[in-house]
């Protein structure tokens, strides 16, 4: 659900670049009806709650469990690092090597986890980065 200042996040792994941007891809069809991407169909989110806009990625090579370096170089990255270690500590029990962010928007937890690339991308919560 639309929510200014918040943004939600899901951390996990993928091959490669590419994968993850095909993931998050939303297309049209011959009439110019948007398709909703595979991450909107797999999280149950539609087009009236979504922004593509507002929505960022990042694809490290390496996989790590330190959420300084997963959120490295994004968007307000000291308060979603801040917010993020006060409830994690600073490194995770897993390592991941993407992270999907879709600022203004609180995700209402509809599905906890899905598969991209064959393995699992875990919604990880939603997050105040701006009062």
């Amino acid at each position: 659900m639309e929510n200014p200042g918040a943004v939600s996040l899901w951390f996990g792994n993928c091959s490669n670049e590419d994968l993850l941007s095909k993931y998050v891809e939303i297309k049209y069809d011959s009439e110019g009806d948007r398709i909703p991407s595979s991450f909107m169909n797999d999280f149950k989110i539609d087009f009236l709650e979504y922004n593509q806009d507002l929505l960022e990625c990042t694809y490290n090579e390496y996989p790590t469990s330190s959420l300084s370096e997963l959120l490295k170089n994004v968007s307000y990255s000291d308060s979603l690092i801040s917010e993020l270690e006060d409830f994690y500590g600073e490194n995770l029990e897993e390592q991941y090597n993407i992270v999907i962010r879709l600022y203004d928007f609180e995700y209402e937890k509809l599905v906890e986890e899905a598969k991209l690339d064959g393995r699992d991308l875990k919604y990880m919560g939603s997050v105040i980065y701006e009062d």
